[in-house]
């Protein structure tokens, strides 16, 4: 047997492992949920999350996890407004809600009886009026922003936040039609 005493003609400059594919990062998940489910669902990674689901989803169980651990922890989960917060509190950092509930550059609060939604900056228009007008015209928020004299800026803020409170808004509307019912039986009493 001759010394083979020959460089090799191709050198690995790195150790020779068997390779695994790469984990992936995400997961695909499916299930089942009422379309009403769905449509929520839809709603809020519409008005929050760019329109990414996934994105909702996460954060809907993110926040769903931190309520669990702070029950277990022996906490309550409670709903306050920011000027009657206890001197302790601890609150979920949400991702895709961080600007909720900062300052608004267009819309402000207004002592009113019984309504409790946002108004538009000098003018007497609650964002609710501002955001069903657009809607009913069909305009766009340029368009509806040289209709009333306003920054588009203040057209979309308006909007973003009527899609928030819509329960709300619903709610004045309809306290709005009992009102007008009630001075139009009391108009019709003294004819």
């Amino acid at each position: 047997m001759a010394v083979l005493d020959m460089v090799p003609k191709r050198r690995h400059s790195y150790a020779m492992t068997a390779t695994a594919p790469p984990p992936k990062a995400r997961h695909r998940l499916s299930a089942d949920v009422p379309e009403a489910t769905d449509a929520h669902v839809r709603h809020t990674a519409r008005v929050f999350y760019r329109g990414v689901v996934s994105d909702a989803v996460t954060a809907a169980l993110d926040t769903f996890h931190w309520i669990i651990e702070a029950r277990l922890r022996g906490k309550r989960v409670i709903a306050t407004d920011a000027d009657t917060l206890p001197g302790a509190f601890e609150e979920p950092v949400i991702a895709g809600l961080e600007a909720l509930g900062q300052e608004r550059l267009w819309l402000v609060k207004r002592d009113h009886p019984w309504r409790r939604q946002l108004w538009i900056k000098g003018r007497n228009m609650t964002a609710g009026d501002l955001a069903r007008t657009v809607a009913i015209e069909g305009w766009s928020a340029e368009e509806a922003a040289a209709q009333f004299d306003l920054p588009v800026e203040a057209v979309v803020e308006a909007q973003r936040y009527a899609e928030i409170a819509r329960d709300l808004i619903a709610a004045e509307e309809a306290e709005n039609r009992i009102v007008a019912q009630g001075y139009e039986s009391q108009r019709a009493a003294v004819r």
